[in-house]
């Protein structure tokens, strides 16, 4: 598959990843916008699509010399964190609650905030060594 098609097609997933994370969120948030039709297996199931396809978008990245290549921080893992929490943030904010106990300090959304970080870093020190 050609690289440009590679990138184009893990940009799509990122963005089809951020779309059905923003939707799937709401459902678990407010149930009554499904009439409780949307139980906790169908949200779980959501959340493990989107975690499959962000990890497809991952490995889809081209990469020379093992550097993948560059992305937008709006692209970056670092980015869908600060995302997921400001939706939940917000969810919160508005009156929401989650069927399956997402929350603010949730530990395992905090671990991944902690991964994103050191990823983001290694990426930039990565792209700073490339340069010079």
């Amino acid at each position: 598959m050609q690289l440009e098609k590679r990138f184009n097609l893990a940009r799509r997933l990122r963005i089809s990843v951020l779309v059905v994370l923003a939707i799937t969120l709401a459902l678990d948030y407010f149930p009554v916008l499904t009439g409780g039709v949307v139980g906790n297996t169908i949200i779980y199931l959501l959340l493990g699509l989107c975690f499959v396809a962000a990890a497809t978008a991952e490995v889809l990245l081209p990469r020379k010399n093992n550097q993948k290549a560059a992305v937008p921080l709006v692209e970056h893992d670092l980015f869908f964190i600060g995302y997921v929490i400001g939706l939940i943030a917000l969810f919160t904010l508005v009156g929401g609650r989650s069927q399956i106990g997402l929350h603010i300090a949730h530990p395992v959304l905090w671990i991944f905030v902690v991964y994103a970080t050191i990823k983001w870093n290694l990426d930039r020190k990565q792209a700073k060594k490339a340069e010079g």
